[in-house]
C-alpha cells in the first residue's frame, strides 16, 4: 500500500493578503520562501519557518470566511517551547475563537498532551501542542482544566 511522507503545506484563506502576510511573520515567525514565486492570480505567497519544515500557502480570497466547523492546524512544540508560544501569543494579543485574550489559564490538559488554541485574525483557527504533558503540568500548575 502507498504511504504519505508527510505534509507539503496547508493553503490558508484569508481577505487581505498584506495583513495576513505581516500577522505571519510577526505572531508565529513565518517568511515568504523566496524559492516560491507569487501567485498574482490568486494572491498566494508560500510562508515558511526558519528551517523550511513549515509552509502555509497564504491565499487572498475575498469570500474568505472563517467557519467554526473547520478543524484547527496544529503545530507541535517542546514543553519549554510551548511555554514560551504562550507568552508569544499573549504578548501579540492573539485570541482564541471565543474572542478571548490567549494567557496561561488557555492551556487544555488532554491528559497525555497540552493544547493552546488560537485564531488569526481572519477566523483560522490553530493550535499548539505538545507532548512534554508531565513537565508542562508541574510548570503550569495545570489541574482540573481537562479539556472534554
Amino acid at each position: 500500500m502507498l504511504s504519505l511522507g508527510k505534509i507539503d503545506h496547508i493553503h490558508i484563506r484569508v481577505k487581505d493578503a498584506a495583513a495576513a502576510l505581516k500577522w505571519y511573520q510577526r505572531v508565529l515567525g513565518l517568511v515568504a520562501d523566496t524559492r516560491y514565486k507569487t501567485d498574482g492570480e490568486h494572491n498566494t505567497a508560500m510562508l515558511a519557518n526558519a528551517s523550511g519544515n513549515v509552509r502555509l500557502a497564504i491565499s487572498e480570497d475575498s469570500d474568505a470566511a472563517p467557519s467554526g466547523a473547520q478543524g484547527a492546524v496544529a503545530f507541535v512544540v517542546s514543553g519549554q517551547e510551548f511555554v514560551e508560544w504562550i507568552d508569544q501569543l499573549a504578548g501579540e494579543r492573539v485570541t482564541n475563537r471565543e474572542g478571548q485574550s490567549i494567557a496561561r489559564d488557555s492551556v487544555r490538559d488532554h491528559r497525555f498532551f497540552c493544547a493552546l488554541s488560537f485564531v488569526d485574525p481572519f477566523g483560522n483557527p490553530y493550535e499548539i501542542v505538545s507532548y512534554d504533558h508531565t513537565w508542562l503540568v508541574g510548570k503550569l500548575k495545570l489541574g482540573g482544566q481537562l479539556a472534554v
